[in-house]
């Protein structure tokens, strides 16, 4: 605190007068606006972006230990399968619809998916085929259809895998999978 009453404070506004004035006609009056605007952004930053960022952050993290908390959708102590009556219980509709539960729960994105009803082993079965186009990863993919397979009286007849560019972890999948089941 002694040296702070050493330095003369009339000279040193002086000096910040005068590298004020040489800044302002090195700039010009685009490049004041320039730097005003940028000293603006850099408060509007530190005193408002700044804490909200963090403000939400905590939240995301609230939520998402709120959503971990939570049952996940369709999973049972058999890590999602069915047996073979409770698969015949379900109607072919509820069985598209635990399809489209695994492929969400493997983070595959279903773009639209078709229908087509056939009656089979003289009348008692009827079967769901259903054409499914989506996106998402291939390990994704992998486990789904894994998933799938492992379901009774479901049978994946047909995949088409495209990739974009060779690097990209992304494909684009047709698929076509056969329920069997009682539809009354």
């Amino acid at each position: 605190m002694t040296h702070l009453k050493a330095i003369d404070m009339a000279s040193l506004a002086a000096r910040l007068r005068w590298g004020a004035y040489a800044a302002a006609r090195r700039l010009g009056v685009p490049g004041l606006l320039a730097g005003g605007l940028v000293c603006a952004l850099l408060g509007a930053h530190a005193l408002h972006l700044q804490p909200e960022g963090e403000r939400l952050d905590a939240e995301r993290a609230a939520r998402a230990q709120e959503l971990a908390a939570l049952p996940k959708p369709g999973q049972q102590a058999r890590d999602g399968s069915m047996t073979l009556q409770e698969v015949q219980q379900l109607r072919s509709s509820e069985q598209a619809y635990s399809l489209f539960q695994i492929l969400a729960q493997h983070g595959m994105e279903r773009k639209h998916a078709t229908y087509r009803r056939e009656v089979e082993a003289k009348g008692k079965l009827r079967r769901l085929t259903v054409g499914i186009a989506m996106s998402g990863t291939y390990a994704g993919l992998r486990e789904a259809m894994r998933a799938i397979a492992n379901q009774p009286m479901t049978r994946i007849e047909s995949v088409s895998i495209e990739r974009e560019r060779i690097d990209s972890p992304n494909v684009n999948v047709e698929l076509r999978v056969s329920l069997l089941g009682p539809d009354t």
